[in-house]
């Protein structure tokens, strides 16, 4: 759809400037004697209008080669600014993350640090009391994640 869009885009460009090229031209001499050469023909002078030369033939097969180079150089564009966003995407998701990490290693600490001992439910469902060097464990690693996701 793209390529589409791109093509009629072009082709319109193209029509309108080689419209604006074919404005005429006239050729006349004023009362000095000075070939005048002007957009627009004096209304009291006889004039001689000017006809362009025709633009030089372009064959076919280059101007094609030349279209598909400036397509395939612009879905390169595309693909590079669409990695580009990917990556600003998972870069941001990234951050996100870090931040939720820090922000659950700050609780952790916190939970441990405060209050005097602390139960905790194990994977089996039975809750037991944390032993000090349990908790001082605990506290140690709560500590060296907020010093891995916290800025």
């Amino acid at each position: 759809m793209l390529k589409a869009n791109r093509s009629w885009w072009i082709i319109a460009t193209w029509l309108a400037l080689t419209g604006m090229a074919q404005a005429a031209m006239y050729k006349w001499v004023d009362e000095n004697g000075v070939t005048q050469y002007t957009q627009y023909p004096p209304p009291d002078r006889k004039t001689q209008v000017m006809v362009p030369p025709p633009p030089p033939a372009e064959d076919p097969e280059e101007a094609q080669k030349k279209l598909e180079t400036l397509l395939q150089s612009q879905d390169e564009q595309h693909k590079a600014a669409a990695t580009a966003e990917g990556e600003q995407t998972k870069t941001d998701e990234q951050a996100k993350l870090r931040a939720q990490n820090c922000q659950a290693a700050r609780t952790n600490l916190q939970n441990l640090t405060t209050g005097g001992r602390k139960r905790m439910i194990g994977p089996d469902g039975v809750a037991s009391y944390l032993a000090d060097e349990d908790r001082q464990a605990r506290i140690d690693a709560a500590q060296k994640q907020i010093e891995e996701y916290c800025d």
